[in-house]
């Protein structure tokens, strides 16, 4: 059933003239009229009529208090006079505190997982770091502790050959002519011969070490004409 059909009924109540002066202005300036702001405050109190209900499609409670929480903040909530505020208002004011407290939480918590989040990645690249930092440092013990062997096993080498008995017991080896080098190699004088001219002294060298009985090598020294151990 439509408003135009129902029954209307004249209202009266006591109300503070300056009140309902300022009511009155309120409501023109807002673009309506004082009955009508009343009637629109007596069906918001009520409830939706089944009409409403129908036109709306059945949405739920929360949808439509949402909706008009948005409409009567605009049009009934009166900024220019505090100290005159309805407990509508007043009404209205608290749930819409209660709206702004919600979403700042949601917002507050999504900053905090946010936060949390690159807290664990620079957490995870500071772990790295350190690894990286204990590697290298392993990395250069393990450089040191090979130094340490390689002089080690130097010194020793160093000491035995430098060692007075040693020397005592190797006899020092006198230069020899082509003929008691090739015998001494158990070869020919021509081959001793061919391979001094054909070898680079180094290779010289090492071919005498690999033909000598005690595993020496000799050179040929150019000034004298005869063969000396290398040195």
């Amino acid at each position: 059933m439509s408003n135009t059909g129902r029954k209307k009924k004249l209202a009266s109540f006591n109300c503070d003239q300056r009140k309902w002066e300022q009511f009155i202005a309120c409501c023109n300036s807002k673009g309506t009229t004082a009955t009508a702001t009343l009637l629109e405050f007596i069906d918001l109190y009520l409830g939706d009529s089944q009409d409403k209900l129908d036109a709306i499609g059945g949405n739920d409670l929360d949808k439509r208090l949402d909706s008009k929480i948005k409409a009567s903040v605009e049009k009934y909530l009166v900024t220019s006079d505090k100290s005159h505020s309805s407990p509508t208002n007043e009404t209205i004011k608290a749930i819409c505190e209660r709206l702004d407290k919600l979403e700042s939480e949601f917002l507050s918590e999504s900053n905090s997982n946010q936060t949390t989040a690159i807290d664990n990645l620079a957490n995870l690249e500071q772990k790295v770091e350190r690894m990286a930092a204990r590697m290298t440092q392993l990395a250069e013990a393990i450089i040191k502790i090979q130094d340490y062997l390689n002089n080690q096993q130097k010194r020793g080498q160093k000491s035995y050959y430098n060692n007075s008995s040693f020397k005592a017991h190797t006899p020092r080896m006198q230069p020899l002519t082509e003929e008691g080098l090739a015998s001494r190699l158990g070869v020919s004088e021509e081959t001793v011969r061919k391979e001094r001219i054909k070898l680079p002294p180094p290779l010289f060298v090492a071919w005498c070490k690999g033909k000598d009985r005690a595993g020496l090598g000799w050179e040929f020294n150019e000034n004298t004409g005869l063969y000396q151990p290398a040195s």
